[in-house]
């Protein structure tokens, strides 16, 4: 991928809940000089969480008041290429996928720049790997869903319990079974959205 792109992140999406959050967390964290821009359709929204996050954080890495913004409808690919083909990186929180989501990956495995998103919408995820799989392989484009609260905290566990298994019993983890007993905060919007769309 070129480093002469003008972003090195994208988040498209960021005037839901989780790319507001991710927005501030990337303020917050990120080294100097990371260029980071906002994307979506709604011009208004954006600068409203642009404003919104540069006035609440200060002594920040990155200064929200300087990123840029973007703006571009999920349903256009002409104009979502412009877009993506200016980052390395893009940060989907735009669901349902299944809805919004199939012409960004598309855009960004067509103009180079790696993709990752919070969906669990398994059927859409495994569509775009049959579609786009092998053009992403040959051109080195990194395609990575389900990083998200559906997925992390089970995969992290995993993680942990095999390397426990292996380090303090000398054993390979066979199996796991896990469940979640209890969870703080609600739903956010977008889940909502995609519950309803995957249930119709």
């Amino acid at each position: 991928m070129s480093d002469n792109r003008k972003y090195d992140i994208l988040v498209w999406g960021a005037t839901s809940f989780t790319g507001t959050r991710l927005v501030e967390y990337l303020a917050l964290n990120s080294p100097p000089g990371t260029r980071v821009a906002l994307g979506g359709r709604n011009k208004g929204k954006l600068e409203g969480v642009k404003q919104s996050l540069a006035a609440k954080l200060s002594n920040v890495a990155i200064d929200v008041g300087a990123m840029d913004i973007v703006v571009g409808d999920s349903a256009d690919l002409e104009r979502l290429c412009e877009i993506v083909a200016q980052t390395k990186v893009v940060a989907s929180t735009v669901g349902p996928y299944t809805a919004y989501g199939s012409e960004l990956v598309r855009a960004c495995v067509a103009k180079g720049a790696d993709y990752c998103d919070i969906t669990g919408e398994f059927p859409w995820v495994k569509k775009m790997h049959r579609e786009l799989n092998d053009e992403a392989v040959h051109k080195n484009v990194h395609i990575a869903s389900m990083c998200g609260f559906d997925c992390i905290p089970a995969d992290l566990g995993c993680f942990m319990l095999a390397q426990y298994a292996r380090d303090e019993l000398n054993q390979p983890l066979q199996h796991v079974k896990g469940s979640i007993v209890g969870i703080r905060g609600g739903v956010s919007g977008g889940t909502l959205a995609t519950l309803v769309n995957q249930i119709s």
